[in-house]
């Protein structure tokens, strides 16, 4: 790995995610696919630009597009309130993508959020 670009610090080592129990399935038959997909993550972030909670501003908004398990949202939306970041910014996120991804996802991803925003616990 080479660094960030030109002109852009680095971005402190990720917090780690909890491997979601949907990729067990993946994790028994090929632990190093999880670790794999793990590495990629942290590299690609060390070379970001971005703070960690943007990154994971980004990617709730980007999880929603993609009308992810309401898990996923959830290990997001937690590891956002564990940096700090308050729920506004959180359903900010999703307000700033709904005209993008329409009203049947939004309906799909709020409770999911609503969950990881009330549940301080981690997965």
């Amino acid at each position: 790995m080479t660094g960030p670009p030109e002109g852009r610090a680095a971005t402190p080592t990720p917090t780690p995610i909890a491997v979601p129990s949907a990729l067990a399935g993946l994790a028994a038959h090929d632990p190093k696919a999880v670790t794999a997909l793990r590495t990629m993550r942290e590299d690609l972030e060390s070379r970001s630009s971005l703070d960690e909670a943007t990154i994971e501003l980004v990617r709730i908004g980007a999880l929603v597009a993609l009308g992810a398990p309401e898990e996923s949202l959830v290990v997001h939306v937690r590891r956002l309130r564990d940096l700090g970041v308050p729920a506004a910014d959180v359903w900010s996120a999703l307000t700033a993508v709904a005209p993008l991804v329409g009203v049947p996802a939004l309906i799909r991803a709020t409770p999911a959020i609503a969950a990881g925003l009330h549940d301080s616990t981690a997965p």
